[in-house]
């Protein structure tokens, strides 16, 4: 009996690992679609609905799925209405893979090993080793259905076992109850069937008595994606909510139908593995056709339950970045972007200001550009810390490119800001408090060697926001006019300086370092249109 608990845990874990890599090798094979995934948001319910199926068969878990939206929704990425329906889908994807995994294949699970670690070895192609990896994982999750099949086997004979079953069927709450602990517990409903499934293939289980864990399964689900909204949004609230609200109310209203669901059920098939299945299909798709209708409703009812709050968005802390993602990393970098955008708007800002300090002598500014430069700071040290938080190990090599495009954009943007922070406004400090003035001439030129920077960095940020490499080949073209215009600027300066210009020898010094300053702001702009074109 020991062995046979210890082959079944055994069995389990290699099913889950099985899913595991399966889960990797869809990510590497279809993740850089992920947030593409993501955009086709829209208010055609049907749409939003296959988006939640495709997204779960691509992550391989309706939680990490629903998990993943109630992150989306806490960064604000997501509405409330855009999310249930795409919560709805996340929950019909798994009857796919129920579907398969209730197929008698497993005899076939070490050929399907086999072939699949044979491509990832011999694999000349990436594609061909991400398909091997999927096929390996599928494989994997077969033969933890057979161990735990032949590990079960010598429970048929234990009386203990027989009478448990017996009060599992006669009491179906206490075994609706168990299933629910059980799916927390590995936080897997797919291992779940899995293991209902392998039950049913020694005749252990019936039909009656699937269904209410079934729907056991189906409420267990929940807990991971209940952790996920502690301390989370108000949205990101409302969505754990409607995912909890959403599966308990279908739970009880299937298990109140358990002996019309067991009638039609044994309709569709003699085969008692394809009944559970079929089983798990009517009841998830049921579920969602029975809410989908009322989707906009059910959210003014959660907004009523959780009611929205004035939450004050300081501009010092991330608004994007969120760790629940972190496991997905094709999204961890779509919100990375964003945030390194909002860095990058106050990088705009202080370059303009900068100017107007310049022609204006605007004092106020000055404090402002300092404020601004720790925003820069605070997001740039929460993105990297962010971003090294992914384990580099499981990252394909494109991944690993992206995360390292990122940090080296992250990077040049704050040295942007130290540069017009640290460098560029004690001058300026120095310019007001001496009561400096430029030439016509002199002005003249600074003005339009700013101006020249300024959309530089404005095409190189536009390359990195659009991934857009002739963009960003525009600007790495152009750094060498910059560079011959800062040294033509400090000749005709000197030539200013060697005619008697007054204005020109008492504004030396901080004239020649802003163009200078300018140029080093310019190489920043060049080094993140390298980034875009991969040039690191």
């Amino acid at each position: 009996m020991f062995f046979a608990i210890i082959g079944l845990i055994g069995g389990l874990v290699l099913f889950l690992y099985g899913m595991q890599i399966t889960s990797t090798g869809l990510k590497n094979t279809f993740g850089n679609k992920l947030t593409k995934i993501l955009g086709t948001l829209s208010k055609n319910k049907l749409i939003a609905l296959f988006t939640g199926i495709a997204l779960t068969f691509t992550i391989q878990s309706s939680s990490a799925a629903s998990t993943l939206l109630v992150s989306l929704v806490n960064t604000g990425i997501m509405t409330l209405n855009q999310t249930l329906c795409i919560l709805l889908g996340t929950s019909m994807g798994t009857t796919l893979t129920t579907q398969i995994i209730s197929l008698r294949i497993s005899d076939f699970a070490f050929l399907i090993i086999i072939i699949g670690f044979s491509l990832m070895l011999l694999g000349k192609r990436k594609r061909q080793r991400a398909i091997g990896n999927i096929l390996l994982g599928i494989g994997l999750v077969f033969l933890g259905m057979k161990i735990m099949t032949d590990s079960a086997s010598p429970w048929k004979e234990q009386e203990f076992f027989q009478k448990l079953l017996i009060n599992l069927e006669n009491n179906p709450w206490l075994a609706l109850t168990l299933s629910a602990l059980f799916t927390s517990l590995v936080q897997s409903s797919t291992a779940t069937m899995g293991l209902i499934i392998s039950l049913a293939m020694q005749g252990l289980t019936t039909l009656n008595l699937a269904i209410p864990l079934i729907l056991g399964s189906h409420i267990g689900s929940c807990s991971t994606v209940l952790f996920a909204g502690i301390g989370a949004t108000k949205g990101a609230q409302r969505v754990t909510l409607s995912n909890l609200l959403f599966k308990l109310a279908g739970a009880i209203f299937f298990f109140l139908l358990t002996p019309q669901i067991v009638y039609l059920i044994q309709k569709t098939s003699l085969d008692l593995l394809r009944q559970i299945a079929n089983a798990h299909t009517l009841i998830i798709v049921g579920n969602v056709l029975i809410f989908l209708p009322f989707t906009e409703q059910f959210t003014k009812f959660l907004e009523r339950i959780i009611p929205k709050t004035e939450e004050v968005e300081s501009p010092q802390k991330p608004k994007y970045l969120d760790k629940g993602v972190l496991q997905t990393p094709e999204v961890a970098f779509y919100l990375s972007r964003k945030e390194i955008l909002r860095i990058s708007t106050t990088i705009e800002t202080m370059i303009l200001d900068s100017m107007k300090i310049i022609l204006k002598n605007d004092e106020g500014l000055l404090e402002q550009i300092k404020t601004q430069d720790i925003i820069v700071d605070n997001l740039s040290r929460e993105i990297t810390t962010y971003l090294t938080q992914i384990n580099f190990d499981s990252l394909t090599a494109d991944q690993s490119k992206d995360i390292f495009t990122l940090l080296y954009v992250v990077d040049d943007l704050e040295h942007i800001g130290d540069l017009v922070d640290k460098n560029l406004i004690p001058l300026l400090e120095k310019k007001i408090d001496y009561s400096l003035e430029f030439s016509e001439k002199g002005l003249e030129e600074i003005s339009n060697m700013h101006q020249e920077v300024y959309n530089n960095l404005r095409q190189a940020i536009g390359a990195f926001a659009l991934q857009d490499q002739r963009m960003a080949q525009k600007v790495i073209d152009s750094k060498d006019k910059i560079d011959a215009l800062e040294i033509n600027l400090r000749k005709t300066h000197i030539n200013r300086l060697n005619i008697g210009i007054e204005l020109s020898h008492r504004t030396s010094g901080v004239h020649l370092d802003i163009i200078n300053i300018l140029k080093r702001i310019n190489d920043h702009s060049y080094s993140i249109a390298r980034a875009v074109t991969g040039k690191i």
